[in-house]
């Protein structure tokens, strides 16, 4: 290669490198102005767009250094720079916002006024530049101009999705009812914007039926549910139903929706789930009874008629006082339900249930031994139905007394579901027999692993009985009161619930004055609460309370106590007092935040 091409190449190169430099030195000097305005030193940020604009004419630019032409006050330089700007971009209305804010800030609000009316006409006629313009409008605060300009693009069908820009005006000017009406029609015409608009209402409702805002969302949608038929909007309305708690009218509203659209029953079936977890059972089983009388035909029959189970289950597990009577209806039932449903992997979780039932409740352990294994036996099921089985069966073997079949099946759990939810929960069961056993080293340690648990219950159950060892286990050159204490637990669990009672005496007889002294008598007093002899229990937690009122369980017996006033006694003068104090005196208590409720509710009446 000659040294003439050589040189041509080099200056080719050199021609190349001069705009990339530059390019590169202009990115440097707005990044530079940006911190400087964004810092508030307007001045030198004015001071390198003035540079920039003068080499680009970039929108960018211009924007810049009105920007920081209007926040030092230089008005007369921000008019000229909009001058020269319009001269390139004259056809663009956003400049004309520009221009009308400057003579409003010269104090020509005519000017202003006729360059807005300019605009307006503008975005008639060319559409496109909507939402830059209306942007412009929405910074400098020209709320009802931005409107008219939203308004504009909305001729435009295809637009639709301004109105959730125009909603949020009507927000800030406080029109409520125009910025639902605006969200609606959102919908109406983007179904893909119904959860965004669902996370945006959810900030202007709460779980007040009669709250202003939410009578004016609900008159909008009834409205429009009426008139268009949208299944959007009807999903809109159930989920303001929900927020608000009234399950029974979001049921009545999903039903309807399901007969018009002769849909599958899929959104009446998770309504009954959401139902469940707010313990509104009524309406979970009216919503599977609706699945069930559907018939083969809904492809939720099946599911439905299990969940009712559930359902009646959690039903008596949630009121305060149920009796043995009660627990035998239900058993009777499962049983029924076996007969039209069969035994089978798809009922498998049905045969656990009815065998806690018969164990946990009726206490029948031999009938809750033989439905376990009906169901063990049913080798067709899946793993984790076998396994969540296999817990039951160790749960009974305990409730027996075969202390190390029961350990055998939770450690083949534990095993076989490491890292799983379930393994985490035989690891806890199985913990707690290394603590009945009085072998607490290593109940604490598999405790300290079950903290960290995924499963909040699991963790915070481990959390309980760690510390319940920890500040107890070193009261003693022995562990002898805490072995006693634990044998307790294990009589309790055990339904043995005299001989646990005795148990716990002979700790506060004969260890007077040890840390575990006021636990003993607060399970005394659940011993109490299982037999129904609500006087007894009352007379043990005013022990607590009057020789142990600073303890750690101070706060628990007399938020227990409160409610044994204000639910059994009907001595409303002593719950309010109780609940005060708990207000008063314990403000990290867990039960702050119910004490609270019930005060306010028992004082209004």
């Amino acid at each position: 290669m000659n040294s003439a091409l050589k040189t041509i190449i080099r200056l080719i190169f050199i021609a190349l490198l001069i705009p990339m430099a530059s390019c590169a030195q202009n990115n440097n000097q707005a990044q530079l102005a940006n911190r400087f305005f964004k810092s508030g030193s307007y001045q030198k940020a004015s001071e390198l767009y003035i540079g920039l604009y003068k080499t680009h004419k970039s929108p960018n630019y211009y924007q810049g250094l009105l920007d920081c032409y209007i926040a030092i006050s230089e008005i007369d330089a921000a008019e000229k720079l909009v001058k020269t700007h319009s001269k390139k971009y004259a056809k663009n209305p956003s400049v004309l916002a520009d221009y009308a804010h400057i003579h409003n800030l010269k104090g020509e609000p005519k000017k202003a006024s006729k360059k807005f009316k300019e605009l307006l006409n503008q975005l008639k006629e060319n559409d496109h530049l909507v939402s830059v313009t209306a942007n412009r409008l929405y910074k400098f605060e020209y709320f009802d101009y931005a409107i008219e300009a939203y308004k504009i693009g909305l001729l435009n069908p295809n637009k639709s999705t301004l109105r959730f820009h125009l909603a949020r005006i009507y927000g800030q000017q406080g029109d409520i009812e125009l910025m639902y009406e605006n969200y609606v029609e959102l919908i109406v015409n983007n179904k893909q914007y119904l959860q965004s608009v669902k996370i945006t209402l959810n900030r202007t409702i709460n779980n007040d039926s009669e709250n202003q805002n939410n009578l004016l969302l609900k008159s909008v949608l009834l409205r429009k549910v009426q008139e268009t038929g949208d299944e959007n909007l009807g999903d809109l309305l159930i989920w303001l139903f929900i927020q608000e708690k009234n399950f029974s009218a979001a049921f009545d509203q999903e039903k309807a929706m399901d007969l018009r659209l002769n849909s599958d029953q899929k959104k009446i079936f998770v309504l009954a789930s959401i139902c469940r977890k707010n313990k509104a059972f009524t309406v979970a089983k009216n919503c599977y009874a609706y699945i069930i009388d559907l018939g083969t035909e809904s492809t939720y029959y099946l599911d439905a008629q299990l969940a009712l189970m559930n359902v009646n289950k959690e039903l008596l597990e949630a009121k305060p006082k149920t009796t043995k009577q009660e627990w035998e209806l239900l058993e009777q039932e499962y049983i029924t339900s076996f007969s039209a449903l069969g035994k089978t992997s798809y009922t498998i979780l049905l045969l656990r249930d009815l065998a806690q039932i018969q164990a946990f409740r009726l206490y029948d352990l031999d009938k809750a031994s033989a439905t376990i294994n009906e169901a063990l036996e049913l080798h067709s099921a899946s793993m984790d139905d076998l396994a969540q089985c296999k817990l039951v069966y160790a749960d009974i073997l305990l409730l027996q007394n075969e202390i190390w079949d029961a350990i055998l099946y939770y450690s083949q759990v534990d095993k076989a579901y490491k890292h799983d939810v379930l393994g985490h929960e035989a690891k806890f069961r199985r913990a707690k027999i290394s603590y009945y056993q009085g072998d607490f080293d290593w109940a604490q340690a598999q405790l300290d692993v079950l903290k960290k648990s995924t499963a909040k219950l699991i963790a915070n159950n481990a959390m309980e009985l760690s510390l319940l060892i920890q500040d107890n286990l070193n009261m003693d050159t022995t562990t002898v009161t805490m072995e006693i204490f634990a044998r307790a637990d294990l009589l309790i669990y055990q339904n043995k619930l005299d001989q646990a009672y005795q148990t716990l005496d002979s700790i506060i007889i004969d260890y007077p004055g040890h840390s575990l002294i006021d636990e003993a008598i607060y399970r005394q007093y659940e011993i109490k609460m299982k037999q129904d002899k609500k006087e007894d229990a009352s007379e043990l937690l005013d022990q607590i309370i009057s020789f142990f009122s600073f303890d750690i369980l101070a706060d628990d017996a007399k938020f227990a106590q409160a409610t044994l006033q204000e639910s059994y006694f009907n001595n409303i003068d002593a719950a309010l007092e109780l609940y005060q104090d708990i207000i008063t005196n314990h403000q990290d208590s867990f039960f702050l935040s119910e004490s609270r409720k019930h005060y306010r509710q028992l004082s209004k009446e």
